[in-house]
C-alpha cells in the first residue's frame, strides 16, 4: 500500500475508530457469521418466521471490533411498523450532530 493511503487510513481510523453497519433483509445470520466471524448462537435467529432481532443491540466479532453492525427484522407484507422503526434508526444514527463513530456508515 501507498505511503499517502496508509496515512489516510489512519486519519479515518483516529476520527471513527468503528464502522456501524445496519444489515437488512434475508440471510442476514449467514452473513454475519461467514464475513464478520460472530458465531451463529450469538445471533438471534427464527428459521420459521421474520426474526425478532432488535435494531439497537451491537454485534461486534471479536476477531474485528472495527464493525458494529445492527440487525433489522424482517420485512413483512403489511407491517408498517417494521419499516418505521428502520426508518427511525437511520435518522437517529444518521444525525450531523452525532460523533462520526455513533453514526451508521452504511446499509447492507
Amino acid at each position: 500500500m501507498s505511503t499517502d493511503l496508509l496515512s489516510r487510513v489512519d486519519e479515518t481510523l483516529a476520527v471513527c475508530p468503528q464502522f456501524r453497519i445496519l444489515l437488512t433483509g434475508v440471510g442476514k445470520s449467514s452473513l454475519v457469521s461467514s464475513v464478520f466471524n460472530i458465531s451463529l448462537k450469538d445471533i438471534d435467529i427464527a428459521h420459521d418466521r421474520a426474526g425478532r432481532a432488535s435494531i439497537t443491540r451491537e454485534y461486534i466479532s471479536p476477531d474485528n471490533p472495527r464493525f458494529i453492525l445492527h440487525d433489522s427484522q424482517g420485512f413483512e407484507p403489511g407491517s408498517a411498523d417494521n419499516w418505521a422503526i428502520v426508518e427511525s434508526f437511520i435518522r437517529d444514527r444518521c444525525r450531523q450532530d452525532l460523533q462520526p463513530k455513533s453514526r451508521l456508515h452504511a446499509i447492507w
